[in-house]
């Protein structure tokens, strides 16, 4: 019973993973942030509450789509499939900024560690 309610409880974590953005930009994007290929999997509709921090003052964190950047946070909806993706961007907007920096990204009991990178 015990381990059927641990393997339950792993199961309901989703997985977040990054890779780099080789996608075309979107109209909503920034073209000097740093980007990356969020992907979001999980429990199929369910819905999950993402948040960036961590990330070094000056800088902006945002989930974006080809229609909205959000900034700092979204809610994903995760659809039939249980998979979602975003354009997860860092936007130095302080000249004065650190010239890089990182962020963290958490969901539902899960995070990852966004790589330290810059753009000028």
């Amino acid at each position: 019973m015990i381990a059927s309610l641990a393997l339950a409880l792993a199961a309901a974590v989703p997985q977040l993973s990054l890779a780099p953005w080789t996608g075309t930009a979107f109209a909503t994007t920034t073209g000097s942030a740093v980007k990356y290929r969020l992907t979001i999997k999980g429990t199929p509709n369910t819905t999950l509450h993402v948040v960036a921090s961590g990330f070094a003052r000056g800088w902006l964190a945002a989930f974006c789509t080809p229609l909205v950047c959000s900034p700092l946070q979204v809610t994903v909806r995760l659809p039939a499939s249980g998979q979602a993706s975003y354009a997860f961007e860092l936007i130095r907007e302080d000249e004065a900024a650190p010239r890089s920096s990182g962020a963290r990204i958490a969901a539902g009991g899960a995070s990852l560690q966004v790589p330290v990178s810059g753009k000028t």
